[in-house]
């Protein structure tokens, strides 16, 4: 296996996890790190020994000898900072939104496309063992026809003057929504609500329908006083709800209920791992792709166009 460096741009609470999970591959070195605050840098070089730090992220872009980069910045740099990683060459991982339009998502794809580079996004749950154990029986039918899928993540959180929960939240809904449906929606419709502040959505309400006629709907929030990760599936012979983050199946099944065995992995690691993959094998499976990343912001787009305007989107 050939060897990588790599650069983590924003090292704050995720990317500390993203600097430590790299620092267990074999192979894989954490050449150098950016964030603003001193103390990040100060905790990446006392604790994994990274041997460059910087407060700008342009200065690990212009490292030659960098392989590839993790984008773990603020929503409004991932694409100046994507579009120079790969305008230098380097392969990218950008935590999610990929972009806060989706046609500057579409040009990111066009230019990894046009360099050979791979462009992945980081859509986390994809490597899920719950979710994934639920969609193989999806597949194999065992829920029937599925009528509903219930997405509930809320939790309580500090007001924040950078984002709303719809551009936050929502691209892990309508990720799962398509993983699990191997679809898009067809029609969105949004109710949202700022409350400790006038601006910013920290609540919100989305219904969309189907190509199969069955509706998916998420309550998002950060204004909720317990943390909820949960997706819950109704179909025509059994239901389940899934703790996302615990890698809980429970199955309800004519009045009884049971717990599928599933196997808890650690979801970072595996989306590193087939980071890393992709990098070193052109023909290796993206299921995170940069496509993908973009089209979960049409559906933010969407989103917002229902919200705008009163009325369901169409897609």
């Amino acid at each position: 296996m050939p060897r990588f460096e790599i650069g983590v741009l924003g090292v704050g609470y995720w990317g500390r996890k993203i600097v430590e999970e790299y620092s267990g591959i074999q192979n894989v070195k954490v050449k150098a790190v950016s964030d603003l605050a001193e103390k990040n840098l100060v905790h990446c070089k006392e604790r994994y020994g990274i041997p460059h730090l910087t407060h700008d992220y342009r200065d690990v872009l212009a490292m030659d000898s960098i392989d590839a980069v993790h984008i773990c910045l603020p929503n409004a740099l991932h694409y100046p900072a994507c579009k120079e990683a790969l305008e230098r060459g380097k392969h990218v991982l950008v935590e999610k939104p990929i972009t806060l339009s989706s046609s500057d998502g579409k040009e990111l794809v066009k230019l990894a496309e046009e360099k050979n580079l791979t462009l992945s996004v980081g859509h986390i749950y994809r490597f899920n063992n719950a979710l994934a154990e639920v969609k193989r029986l999806w597949s194999e039918n065992f829920f029937g026809k599925v009528f509903l899928l219930n997405f509930t993540w809320t939790n309580l959180e500090p007001v924040f003057t950078d984002r709303d929960v719809i551009v936050d939240l929502a691209p892990h809904y309508f990720d799962m929504v398509n993983f699990l449906f191997d679809a898009w929606p067809e029609k969105i419709t949004c109710t949202a609500m700022p409350y400790r502040q006038k601006q910013l959505e920290e609540a919100a309400y989305i219904a969309c329908q189907m190509p199969s006629g069955a509706i998916a709907h998420a309550h998002l929030n950060w204004l909720g006083p317990k943390k909820v990760r949960q997706l819950e599936v109704v179909g025509e012979n059994r239901s389940c709800i899934i703790d996302a983050v615990g890698q809980v199946v429970t199955v309800y099944e004519s009045g009884y209920t049971y717990q599928l065995g599933v196997q808890r992995n650690n979801t970072i690691r595996d989306e590193l791992l087939h980071f890393i993959k992709s990098i070193g094998d052109p023909s290796a499976e993206t299921r995170n792709s940069g496509s993908i990343g973009v089209k979960t912001v049409e559906m933010i787009e969407r989103t917002k166009e229902s919200l705008r305007s009163g009325a369901t989107a169409q897609v």
